[in-house]
């Protein structure tokens, strides 16, 4: 070899050695990016940067009471190979005896039997506890071995949400409740790209049994909370509501029903519940029928048919139709009116014909109008909106269904059975919104369920009234019909729900259930109206499945009770004169520091002191005063908000239930009485 082929040798084997290197300090550069430098090796493959659950944003009603919140929770472990031999055996018992005093699900035997044994196997993790809270956290860091730090002691705890909803099984359903972590429903999945925040991530270690060991490491990323979500539900209305829609239910053993409740001029939803038996014969919100699900609605449709004869200027409502003797053959096909076993209603007139719910003398009046042209019929009722969804919040909304005359499925019935809500398919929420329209003179909203979303005092989102159609069909049109559902009440079908004093307008209806193609023996029972009757506020759908015949299944008797019940309370309840409060915030508050310090300077108003922390204060107009709890003892809770009630009762290990709005008022303990564990308190606000 050459010398010059040696030099080039030479050169060329430095020039490799360089670019190993070269590589070799890029990997570590990754390798640190992704915090895995110091004391752990590169090569590790047990340790990686995990994501950690973000606070979870709140759920609050309209007047800013809490439906859903997450508190937060912990898992306790140990590795028991940090402690030294004579720590650990000095101790373990201690600290066996203490978890169980703590926590009451093992004797203190069995504990110290899970920590030996860990410790001879070398395990590196061992869990002791979930779902533990923060007062019990504080106490578990005091045990003995625990209380010597993640180093010396093995101790190690990580933070997650538990999810609780203070009024139960309230609105369960609208809410949306979580299966493993993961929000299928309601709220929760609808806008869970806003509740759900930003994930933090922390660097943690896999040990024996696929179990995630936390570490120690300063470039931990913390998770970002989420925005609270404010929704239109009332929840004092909901539980009028569905305690209404359970009682009914009940009384009638009905497979299922569902219930709305809704502003007339906004089209915000107040309540909304649906309830189906269980195996146990209990209630539950398992579906929400009330959007999800389309059916055949029987006469509440009427409404539309007459809607669309009169806006085509075929007909007065004084005109006469024959409803024979009950009994009327359109083609091949017998239909019939709820009276034709005393005779059936004879010549009436179309008004009447409304007001009984006679299904021959609005059918009849239907097919004389469109029998040559019933694709024309069908149109005008597409143009009322009736064929489309109403693109609602929540995911599941139901796809109604008005055939066309091109229909496979369209037949020389099929006119005379749609004019009185057969053969079509509607969501109760989709049929609400057409009485909503009748009620708010023509014009047709779109209802909504979520009325702004916040991250902290920064506003991200707020729904606006959305005007769908301005009107649909002229004021003469809408002023029959209101005339029409007010007769319904006062002379008609639901004359059982008449009164005085509480005025209201609406039509029952009573269909039968088709299974397999074929109308059996079971009944769909429906109301829907709205109130008062000449200014009106509220409107409202309840619709019950399967009402025992035997116990009654006709819309007046099963579902249009339900909308009396709401309406009589709401009647009630509404007319009482709140009193006001003295200034803008009463003359004193509790709650966070930093919540009235922004109170206090929106006011103007003087004070002698300032709180800069997020502790909780009682303020009156020139006063901050820190409160201070004793672990042990029930603080007084008076003025506080539900919200920082809650949190800090969960956070004393105190089950708590809620009664009423507002603030705290009345509390079951008193304040300075001793605390048991797991005590049950009950808050009364107002």
């Amino acid at each position: 070899m050459t010398e010059k082929k040696a030099i080039f040798v030479r050169v060329m084997i430095i020039s490799s050695l360089i670019m190993i290197a070269a590589v070799a300090i890029f990997v570590e550069l990754i390798l640190v990016q992704h915090n895995m430098a110091g004391s752990l090796s590169k090569y590790d493959p047990v340790v990686a940067l995990r994501e950690i659950d973000s606070p979870r944003g709140n759920i609050y009603d309209v007047k800013g009471n809490l439906l859903a919140t997450s508190m937060p929770v912990y898992t306790i472990a140990i590795d028991p190979s940090q402690a030294s031999d004579t720590l650990f055996a000095n101790n373990y018992r201690k600290l066996s005896q203490g978890l169980s005093d703590i926590f009451g699900d093992l004797t203190a035997d069995q504990y110290a039997t899970k920590l030996r044994k860990a410790r001879r196997n070398k395990k590196q993790y061992l869990r002791l506890k979930s779902g533990v809270r923060y007062s019990d956290l504080q106490e578990v860091k005091k045990l003995p071995i625990l209380e010597k730090g993640r180093y010396k002691g093995g101790f190690v705890y990580t933070q997650y949400s538990n999810r609780i909803k203070p009024f139960g099984k309230l609105c369960d359903r609208t809410i949306g409740y979580g299966r493993d972590l993961r929000y299928d429903v309601g709220i929760e999945k609808s806008f869970n790209d806003y509740l759900k925040g930003t994930n933090g991530l922390q660097l943690m270690q896999k040990i024996n049994g696929g179990v995630w060991k936390p570490l120690s490491n300063t470039q931990d990323v913390e998770p970002a909370a989420g925005a609270d979500v404010y929704s239109t539900i009332d929840i004092r209305l909901q539980d009028i509501a569905q305690t209404a829609l359970l009682r009914s239910l009940e009384k009638f053993d009905a497979e299922s029903g569902s219930v709305i409740l809704m502003d007339v001029k906004t089209g915000a939803i107040r309540a909304m519940s649906s309830l189906h038996s269980t195996k146990e014969r209990k209630y539950a919100e398992l579906y929400n029928y009330a959007f999800g699900s389309a059916y055949e609605p029987g006469s509440t449709f009427k409404l539309a048919s007459l809607l669309v004869a009169l806006e085509d200027g075929k007909i007065d409502t004084s005109r006469i139709v024959d409803t024979k003797n009950g009994v009327f053959k359109f083609y091949d096909s017998k239909m019939k009116d709820s009276n034709a076993h005393l005779g059936g209603h004879g010549k009436i007139s179309i008004a009447r014909a409304f007001e009984v719910s006679s299904n021959i003398g609005i059918s009849r009046t239907i097919v004389d109008l469109y029998e040559d042209k019933p694709q024309e019929f069908i149109d005008r009722l597409a143009r009322l909106g009736v064929s489309n969804k109403l693109d609602f919040e929540l995911l599941g909304e139901a796809e109604p269904c008005i055939p066309n005359v091109s229909d496979s499925t369209w037949s020389g019935v099929s006119l005379p059975w749609i004019a009185y809500g057969y053969e079509i398919k509607m969501s109760a929420l989709q049929i609400l919104a057409l009485y909503n329209a009748v009620a708010n003179n023509g014009e047709l909203v779109k209802p909504y369920l979520v009325d702004r979303i916040q991250l902290g005092e920064h506003l991200l989102n707020s729904k606006k009234v959305e005007v769908l159609k301005p009107s649909i069909c002229s004021n003469n049109t809408i002023s029959i019909l209101q005339d029409l559902l007010v007769g319904v009440v006062e002379n008609g079908t639901a004359k059982n729900i008449y009164s005085k004093k509480y005025s209201c307008a609406g039509k029952t209806g009573t269909a039968k259930i088709a299974s397999q193609g074929a109308y059996g023996s079971e009944y769909r029972a429906s109301f829907a109206g709205y109130f008062p009757a000449d200014k009106p506020k509220y409107s409202c759908i309840v619709v019950v499945t399967k009402p025992k015949k035997e116990l009654g299944f006709y819309g007046n008797i099963v579902a249009a009770p339900v909308f009396r019940e709401i309406r009589d309370l709401l009647y009630a309840e509404e007319s009482v004169e709140v009193p006001q409060m003295d200034g803008a915030i009463a003359s004193e508050y509790v709650g966070l520091a930093h919540e009235i310090n922004s109170i206090h300077k929106v006011l103007a108003y003087s004070k002698n002191n300032e709180i800069s922390s997020n502790s909780l204060v009682r303020s009156d107009k020139t006063n901050f005063e820190a409160l201070d709890f004793e672990p042990n003892l029930m603080p007084n809770l008076s003025g506080m908000t539900s919200m920082d009630a809650l949190y800090l009762l969960e956070n004393l290990g105190v089950q708590v239930e809620l009664n009423g709005k507002g603030k705290v008022r009345k509390q079951s303990l008193k304040a300075g009485d001793e605390i048991e564990k797991n005590h049950k308190v009950i808050l009364r606000l107002s």
